[in-house]
């Protein structure tokens, strides 16, 4: 029993020293070395072959997805492309459904293969015109955003090329089509719910009386971005995600390959504001370098935990459950996740764990594949989350002002779909079917 408290304690280490934003390399091989202490693994061999031979096998397999997605997505907002398509969509819902407008144009983006990060950044000053036109109070603008970026169009819809719905394939043998139909359903319930929520919290607002406030430095951005993106119209700046998702989903194309074919294609129809392309590759490569060693160091903790005698106890627990396989999964998942403060490390790790055992009790691998990425936004963006963290300050927001609405949308919401997803797997895909 005493071995499973020095994993939960060096998971509580974890989550404290990533909300107080400590390096997370550091964080993971801190949290190794007191588990292999306290566990009585031997520290040399736990650092430099358990450690070191997960957190290198994971940048091995990811860095160059990491790359090429990290390029696209920094060719679309540099060219304006990203910005076209999200203005595009703004006058197309109006002021009235300008929150639901954000939730559904970052989702559209994320599932065409753009970082999460990289659309904030982008649709930023975008929400605060579409704000001051519909007189909603800033406050909202991050879990508006959240809400489309940090949820189902980067798990739950089949097709797209983000990170957590590729992760698995490594490990299970399926490709980013995985159970389409469970997707599907699980996607469109969660994305309307974020919306119908949004849209509430919104109207809300407006019976309080709230109103859009802003500042000069406010002013200056919404001045800025009504620039961005004015050249290009938004069927052209669509077009590199649309031939992307078309050669992932009907040519089976390779992940990597559909990814690079989208990148060079937004290069070529978007070449004049393309003014710095080694700079935009140096940019590119350096943050996917740091998001792969960061999330590689995060599996290579779990490669420690997986070592220790703690681990078999709680495998056994939960793989002894009178309950459905894809539900001890799918717990562990999202534990993994909160923990971490990140949904491919906790996915990296359960996979890396537990894929083995419940694809050899006959669980079908496309619906662990999407189970388990479901279960990976569950408990993510909990308040120590990069990303989290990282949005609030952009939008000049603290946890305070704005991280309820980020709840709600991003763990409330998320975890009730991973349970329907639950249900509704063990139903349409019944073990050893």
């Amino acid at each position: 029993m005493i071995s499973i408290v020095w994993i939960i304690l060096t998971l509580a280490i974890v989550v404290f020293l990533a909300f107080k934003k400590v390096n997370i390399v550091a964080i993971s091989v801190l949290a190794a070395v007191i588990l292999a202490l306290l566990d009585g693994q031997n520290l040399l061999s736990a650092l430099t072959e358990d450690f070191m031979g997960a957190a290198a096998n994971y940048v091995k397999s990811y860095l160059l997805l990491f790359s090429i997605s990290a390029l696209f997505g920094k060719f679309m907002e540099v060219t304006g492309a990203a910005a076209s398509i999200a203005k595009f969509l703004a006058r197309l819902l109006g002021p009235k459904f300008a929150i639901v407008g954000l939730v559904l144009t970052g989702a559209i983006l994320v599932y065409g293969g753009i970082s999460s990060l990289v659309i904030a950044f982008t649709l930023y000053p975008i929400a605060l015109a579409l704000f001051q036109k519909a007189d909603l109070p800033r406050r909202l603008i991050p879990g508006a955003i959240a809400a489309g970026c940090f949820t189902f169009a980067a798990s739950a819809f089949p097709g797209t090329p983000q990170q957590m719905n590729v992760i698995p394939i490594a490990y299970l043998g399926t490709d980013v089509m995985a159970a389409p139909v469970l997707g599907v359903i699980c996607g469109v319930i969660g994305l309307g719910l974020a919306c119908v929520y949004m849209f509430w919290e919104g109207q809300k607002a407006r019976k309080l009386g709230e109103h859009f406030v802003a500042d000069e430095s406010i002013m200056q951005a919404i001045e800025a971005s009504a620039r961005e993106g004015e050249d290009i119209h938004p069927l052209i700046a669509f077009l590199p995600m649309l031939v992307t998702i078309v050669l992932l989903i009907f040519f089976h194309c390779n992940v990597l390959l559909a990814v690079l074919i989208g990148t060079a294609l937004c290069a070529v129809l978007m070449y004049k504001n393309l003014k710095d392309i080694r700079g935009c590759i140096s940019a590119a490569v350096q943050n996917a370098g740091m998001a792969c060693i960061f999330t590689g160091s995060i599996v290579g903790y779990g490669a420690i935990v997986k070592a220790s005698t703690g681990y078999a106890v709680l495998s056994q627990a939960l793989t002894s459950l009178e309950a459905s396989p894809l539900l001890s999964f799918s717990l562990a998942t999202t534990i993994l996740a909160g923990a971490a403060g990140s949904g491919s490390g906790g996915l990296g790790i359960a996979l890396d764990a537990m894929a083995a055992d419940y694809l050899a009790q006959g669980v079908p691998a496309q619906v662990l594949h999407r189970v388990g990425a479901l279960a990976a936004i569950g408990l993510d963006s909990l308040p120590h989350n990069g990303a989290v963290i990282t949005l609030l300050t952009l939008c000049g927001m603290t946890h305070k002002d704005s991280y309820k609405q980020i709840f709600v949308t991003t763990v409330v919401i998320t975890c009730i779909v991973f349970v329907l997803a639950v249900i509704l797997g063990t139903v349409m895909y019944p073990i050893g079917a």
